[in-house]
């Protein structure tokens, strides 16, 4: 198994359409660490989110947005009912490289407005994470 025990990414990302890549573990140089096992992104507007929930795929992208200047990266704890809904969102997990209170609201709001796809068979509740690059 492929692990990386480092979250280190900065945005530098810019695109208007959701984009979706699974985890290639390659090692390939980017601006961003490589992606987790089991890991996707997706890139909503400006912002790149990455993503881990077991077996599922975002089905509407969030809405982020950062009315600052502020920049830093958040990490989201989240967990989705079998619709796809994301019923709990805590920021702050270990892997954030901030700890502004502004960053953590607009990326719990983020991940807050995500839609997964529905899955009917999955279990009532999936636990999993988001990455947000501000």
């Amino acid at each position: 198994a492929y692990e990386i025990s480092t979250r280190d990414w900065s945005s530098d990302v810019c695109s208007s359409d959701l984009v979706e890549q699974s985890a290639l573990g390659s090692g390939e140089s980017t601006a961003i660490s490589p992606l987790e096992v089991g890991e996707k992104q997706a890139i909503a507007g400006s912002y790149l989110v990455r993503y881990k929930v077991s077996d599922r795929s975002i089905a509407t992208p969030p809405k982020v947005d950062n009315l600052t200047q502020k920049k830093g990266t958040v990490v989201v704890d989240i967990v989705i009912d079998k619709y796809g809904h994301v019923r709990k969102a805590v920021p702050g997990s270990p892997g954030s490289t901030t700890t502004d209170s502004y960053l953590w609201t607009k990326a719990k709001q983020a991940a807050e407005s995500t839609l997964f796809d529905n899955v009917p068979t999955a279990p009532t509740e999936q636990s999993g994470y988001m990455i947000i690059a501000f």
